[in-house]
Formats: structure tokens, sequence, C-alpha cells
């Protein structure tokens, strides 16, 4: 209590006289709660003894920012330090006030934990300046274990009512659900937001509702219980299921019914089961009738019985009309006969026969697999042959379909050139998919190349390849090979748009190539783990016949397996790349570094020589040895950081340190340090930056760009003038190097991009890493780098950069 008094954070008007003194001292010593007050510079001013009890530790002289290590304080999760800026009294000295923080406490006085609700206020004088602060600090362990098993036994309940195998619902005493168990909601198909507080009747049939208005309900609010009494109640997609429900009720204190719980049975099955016993005739008969197969009985003579539905439907006739005639009144005459040929024999027979028939449907000649057998009376005599037919037309096209992937699939995986398998892949789809069959890849120069082509007719074949080389789909076209390359979605025509010319095709000389037109047509992506690698098109051999959905999904399949062999191809060529690559740059990086350790090694011999002679060298020959150590030593490092640099970018682990930045001033710095190496190279060097380029980018990586480049321009430059100029352009810094060297072959432009690969012969030296290093970077800063450059004549090397790094 002197503390508080005397902190000159609390100024009063006067004296506290001493009677009143040690009543507040009583007051503040018997409450219930902890009582913690801190002033202004963060310092514990007082603290009642509850505070001491509920903390088991007394007053301190850690600043508030050091009470969480001090006092044991954790957030809600007992694992994590309670952050200081979060504390409540923290919070509090900054003019805060905080309500009922939850706070974890556990320290060597509470090894078991203690739960802490916190209140936290700031304290201010006269002026309104928040001069201190207290907190209010109570135990609710004790409430939070009871908490703890309350909810503990109410997920108890709720796993128990949830989980039985049979529906409970409750009701109020108004009827009215109040809860359904997840049994009741899973059989009955309803959410549980759509039945709460609905009354229980309305789930009911008509019939069932008014039985439970008028009967049911009333006794058994007045007697508090019914047992199996039979409802009908309605599914949410409207099927009635039967059940017997019986309910018990709770009573409040007066014996008033305020909730039932009740237990439904579903006993729709038994139901079912005796209706079925009552109507097994008719059941029989709705059966055969309404069977998805066809079914139909024939007389001694061969004349129709009886037909069902299903055969009514696909051959559209009645039963009515084709009782007492033949297959020869019902059928084309070539079916007929088979089919007569077929009865005729079992009739004979008189054996059962399994067998394939051709039958016309609507959209042609379907294959059914008949079961026809004969029936006999009492006496072994036959009277009547019974047939049950299936359709199997999808089936034999799936086993056709199978067939045909399967040897694709092993024309696939016979050979690493994928056009050749390509190639063999094509003409397998002709003529059992198509009369033109075109598989296009894409490449880096042509979005659409035709890589393999199979034609009914190898003449017009080779016509459409020599028109698709001279006038390739159009990659802009909104329909045929391009949409499918840039959407990577299959694409069904009735007539083939986007894969010829129309304009083109105007010309005499591709008359053959003209009938393609105006045919149906499938398109189906070429991808492989995530990436379209071409298209595959199919030109149907009639106009009339449009493609089915099975045909498209198989030349999906098939669209699917080539783009596997494509990939796998072009995955071995990158392997042997690499490995072509890695082989190069094990023995370049061999000759680099043993290049500076051969140097110094000799210069070392030098030195041993003179010491072991005792004659000792000149300064002048000392500093040139040692001027020697240094530039080879400067080697090795910069090889080692080109290293180094590649590991970083294979790890992803390349961090950019953005900073406001003049482009055009960086420049001057970096060439200002280049000086003597232009003069060693015999390079002439001109700066261009005329004005500021300013932008957002890393420093030390944009040095990392410049020294790149202009080292590369002095290598190759062949003792040239070099220029590098920097300039703002369309919103963008641009940056280009420029030299009059040895200039680089238009098919190695892209390729010095990549790890390892030079323009050059290795009498260059290096690693290979510089310019890929340089695209990385220049990629990393969201822009890009491109070269143009010609043999003899020099190469320019152009960097765009946003003003910006992308976030």
């Amino acid at each position: 209590m002197d503390r508080l008094h005397d902190s000159p954070a609390y100024p009063t008007p006067g004296a506290t006289p001493p009677g009143q003194s040690r009543l507040l001292e009583a007051v503040l010593a018997s409450m219930g709660e902890g009582l913690m007050v801190a002033d202004d510079h963060q310092h514990l001013v007082f603290m009642n003894p509850k505070a001491e009890f509920i903390l088991g530790m007394g007053p301190t002289d850690e600043p508030v920012i050091r009470w969480p290590e001090h006092y044991g304080l954790y957030l809600p999760d007992k694992v994590t330090r309670y952050p200081s800026e979060r504390l409540p009294m923290f919070r509090a000295l900054r003019g805060e006030t905080v309500n009922r923080e939850e706070v974890f406490l556990r320290n060597a006085e509470r090894p078991a934990g203690t739960w802490l609700h916190v209140s936290s206020s700031p304290v201010r004088d006269e002026t309104g300046s928040v001069r201190g602060g207290v907190s209010v600090v109570s135990d609710i362990t004790d409430r939070k274990g009871a908490e703890d098993s309350l909810r503990s036994a109410g997920e108890k309940y709720r796993s128990l009512y949830n989980n039985t195998p049979v529906m409970m619902h409750s009701i109020d005493r108004n009827g009215r659900l109040i809860s359904v168990s997840d049994r009741w909601l899973s059989i009955l198909g309803y959410e549980r937001a759509e039945v709460l507080g609905h009354d229980s009747v309305e789930f009911l049939t008509p019939e069932s509702r008014r039985f439970a208005r008028e009967v049911v309900l009333p006794e058994y609010f007045k007697t508090g219980a019914c047992w199996n009494v039979p409802y009908q109640i309605v599914k949410k997609d409207g099927q009635p299921i039967d059940v017997l429900l019986s309910a018990i009720a709770e009573r409040d204190a007066s014996g008033k019914v305020v909730r039932s719980l009740a237990v439904l049975i579903d006993v729709t099955e038994r139901k079912q089961a005796e209706d079925a016993l009552q109507e097994s005739e008719k059941r029989l008969r709705a059966i055969l009738d309404n069977a998805p197969t066809v079914f139909f009985l024939l007389d001694t003579q061969e004349r129709f019985l009886f037909v069902n539905r299903e055969w009514e439907r696909l051959f559209h006739r009645t039963r009515k009309e084709v009782a007492g005639r033949t297959v020869f009144d019902v059928f084309p005459q070539d079916i007929a006969e088979a089919l007569h040929q077929a009865n005729r024999d079992i009739f004979k027979a008189g054996v059962s026969v399994e067998r394939e028939e051709r039958l016309a449907h609507d959209d042609g000649i379907h294959i059914h697999l008949t079961q026809k057998f004969p029936l006999r009376d009492a006496t072994g005599m036959v009277y009547a042959l019974c047939g049950i037919a299936t359709d199997i037309t999808e089936r034999k096209q799936m086993e056709v379909s199978q067939r045909f992937l399967a040897e694709a699939s092993r024309e696939l995986v016979t050979s690493l050139d994928y056009e050749t398998t390509l190639q063999r892949v094509a003409e397998l789809a002709v003529p059992v998919l198509a009369d033109l069959c075109v598989v296009f890849v894409r490449t880096e120069t042509e979005p659409l190349r035709p890589v393999a082509m199979a034609d009914r007719s190898p003449a017009r074949g080779a016509s459409v390849r020599e028109f698709l080389q001279r006038h390739p789909p159009d990659p802009a076209a909104p329909h045929g090979p391009a949409r499918i390359l840039s959407t990577g979605s299959s694409e069904a025509s009735e007539a083939s748009m986007g894969l010829l010319d129309p304009v083109a095709l105007a010309e005499e000389r591709w008359a053959g190539v003209r009938t393609l037109q105006g045919r149906p047509s499938i398109g189906v992506p070429l991808q492989a783990r995530g990436r379209t690698l071409g298209v595959l098109f199919l030109v149907s051999p009639a106009p009339g016949r449009t493609y089915t959905a099975a045909e498209l999904a198989l030349t999906e399949e098939l669209g699917r397996r080539a783009a596997v062999a494509i990939d796998n191809a072009q995955l071995y060529c990158s392997a042997q790349e690499s490995i072509r690559a890695r082989d190069e740059f094990l023995s370049i990086a061999s000759h680099e570094l043993k290049t500076p350790l051969t140097s110094m090694r000799l210069r070392v011999q030098q030195l041993g020589s003179a010491v072991t002679a005792s004659r000792p060298l000149p300064m002048e020959k000392v500093s040139k040895l040692l001027e020697v150590f240094e530039s080879q030593l400067q080697r090795l490092s910069h090889l080692a950081e080109h290293l180094l640099d590649v590991s970083r970018i294979n790890e992803k682990r390349l961090t950019l340190r953005p900073e406001e930045l003049d482009l055009a001033e960086l420049a001057r710095d970096v060439t200002a340090h280049l000086g003597e190496q232009f003069q060693k190279s015999g390079c002439g060097f001109e700066l261009v930056a005329l004005e500021p380029v300013l932008g957002r980018w890393d420093r030390l990586r944009m040095e990392q760009v410049m020294l790149h480049l202009l080292t590369n321009a002095m290598k190759y430059g062949a003792g040239r003038p070099i220029q590098m100029e920097v300039t703002n352009h369309a919103g963008r810094a641009r940056l280009v190097v420029k030299d009059h060297g040895m200039g680089i072959p238009p098919e190695a432009q892209h390729r010095i991009f990549e790890r390892f690969e030079r323009a050059a012969s290795r009498n260059y030296g290096g690693l290979g890493l510089g310019l890929f290093i340089t695209r990385q970077l220049v990629e990393a800063h969201g822009g890009t780098i491109r070269v143009e450059s010609e043999p003899g004549r020099g190469a320019k090397f152009i960097v765009e950069l946003p003003p910006r790094v992308p976030s």
C-alpha cells in the first residue's frame, strides 16, 4: 500500500486520512479476486494477497513486458508463451480496456497449471493521461473443469443419440421437432436445418397425419407414452416408408409434458415382403413386362404369344399388333431368315441355346445376346419357346475398343522416336475410327506441326500432308486444332472446322482434299503431366456418320496414351541431354578449376626454390607472384559463386531484397570498377545513360546481371568496342549490352541461356553458367532477356524489367 500511495503515477489533491487508508487496505486484502497495479513505467506498485495466492508468486521488480516469463503466462493452447504486447496489463498501459481475457498460468508453484480470467483498465489523471494500469485476476480452473466435464458428457450423449442404429427424434410440448438423430436424417434424406422447429406430423402421409392428430397425440399427452404406433413417414424425395413409433415423455415439476423422446423403427422391408407374398403373381407379371431386357414367347409355329414393353419400345410394335405373327411379318427378310433357322433348331433339338443375333434398331444394326430355351408342359412336350435378349452392342464396341487400345499401346512403347510411333497410331485409327487422322505436336517454333498422318486413300493423304505444310491451321481459329490446343478440351463437330483453310482449298489442285469438307470430326488434346503437348484430330469416313460419345471417349483415351508416349520420349531425350550436359560440365569444371590451381602451384614452386636456395627474391617479383595468386584466387571465387547461385536456383532459395534504385546510376558505378578489365581485354567501352531509370529492384542482383553481360561481351568481343545502354522504354526499364565480336548462331541463341551451355567452344573458358544465372535473376525480377545476333556481326543482349519486383 505504501508503494501505491508513494508512486508519482497517482497524484492526489491531499493526503489520504490514516483511517481511510487502513480501510482501503482491508478492503483490497479481503477481495475474492486478485488485484495488480502498475505505473506508467511498467513497474508493479501493488499486488493484493489474493493475486499472490492465485499466481503462486509475490510482487516482482520485473517490468510488465517480462511478466509472461516471470510468472509463467501462456496462451490458451498451454504451450505458446503469452506475447508481451498482448498482455492485458500492457494493453491497459497503452490506454486499452480488456475484459475477461483467458490466460493459462504454469510455474514452479503451480506446476499443474491454473486458468485465469484477466480484466485490465488504464488509470488516468485529471487531464486524461494514462498514469498506470490495474488488472483484476480470477481463478477459473474449477469452472473450466466443470465446463469440460459437461461438454464431455454432452458429447457422449450426442454420440449415443446420433449413432444409434434406429431413428430418434424429440418434440416439445407443442409437437415441434427440437432434435433429430443422424440416422433419422440419413434415412429420410433431410438436412437438420430443414426439419428443426417444424411440426413432427408434417413429415407423415396425409392419412398418418390425421391418425396422429386425432388419435395418437391426444392420448400420448395424457399418458406420456405410446408404443408401436404404425405410421407412414415421407422421405424428402417423396418416398413413403413404414415405421413403428414408440415414445416416452419428460415432465416438469407440475407434471406437464415438456418434451418427449421417440424411437422410430423402419418396417418398410417387412411390410413390402408381406405385400409381395400377397401379390406374387401380379409382381412376376410386372417384372416380365417391365424388364430392361427384351423378353418374348413363340408358339411351336413360331408365332408371337407375348412380348414385353422393352420389345415394344425397341421395335415400335405393340403386343397386340404382333400377336399371332411370325418373325417374317416383323423383321426384314435377311434378319428374319437367320432368326427362323435358330428357332427351328431349338424346337427340333429341345435344348437351350445362347447366341448373338443381329437386330435392326432406329440407329442401325445392334448385336443382342439372346438366350432361347424351350418350355415344356406336364407331359414333357415342348409347347413354346422363350427368349431373353440383351443389347450388347456397347460391350462389343468396348471389346473392339479395348483391342484397338491394346494394339495402340503396344505400338506406343516400341520406340522412343515418338514421330514414328505416332505415325503407326494414326494408321491404326484408320479405318477403325476415321477416314483421316492427323496428329499435331506443339514445338518451340510451330504451335501446330503435323507429325503424323494417315488417310484411307494414300494419294489423298499425301495431298493433305502437303496442304497442311503449305496452309497450317490458323492459330487464332475459334474451332479445330487451334482451339483444342489453347483450351485443352476435346471438340466434336458435325462438320469439321479449323483444320483445312477453306480459302486455300478453292484452288483446283486441292480437289481431292476438298472431299473431306463437311464431315463430322473429333479433336482431342494430347495431355500429360498437366501440359497440352498436341492434338489428335479425326475426320469421319462419311458425311452422315456422326461420332458417338463412346467413340469420343475412345479417342480421348487414345490421346492420353499417345501423350504419355510423347512425354516419355521427350523426358528420355531431356535425360540424355542432361547427361551430356553433366558430362561436359564436369569436363569443363575440371579444366576450369585445374587451371588456376596449376598456376598457383607453379608460383609456390618458384617461391619454394627461392627459399631453399637462400636467395631472397626481389620485391617486384614477389609482388607479381602475389598478383597472380590474387587473380587466380578471384577466379576460383567466381567459379564457386556461380556454382552456389545455381544451387540456390535449383533449391528455390534465390531471394531478392528490392530497394528504390536508379539503374542508370548503378550502371555508372559498375562500369567504373571494370575500367582495368576493359583495358586488358582491349575493348573500348561506351555507357549511354542519359536519364534516371527509377524502379525498385535488388541492387546486388542487378549488379550481378550487368557484370555477367559485360564480362561475357569482353570474353567474346574480340577486342572490339562494347556499348551498354540504360533507358526507360514503354513503362519498363531496358538494359542493352552490345558487342561486335564473333556473334551467336541462330540455333544456339535459345540454348545459351541454359545451364552449362556456351555458344562458343570451351577455348573461351568458363562453366557456361553466367547467362543461365543472368536469365534466372532477370526472371525473378519479373523481367525478360533475349539476344539478337548474327554470326560474325556481334551480339546484342536486351533486358527489360518492370518498375517493381512482382510480389
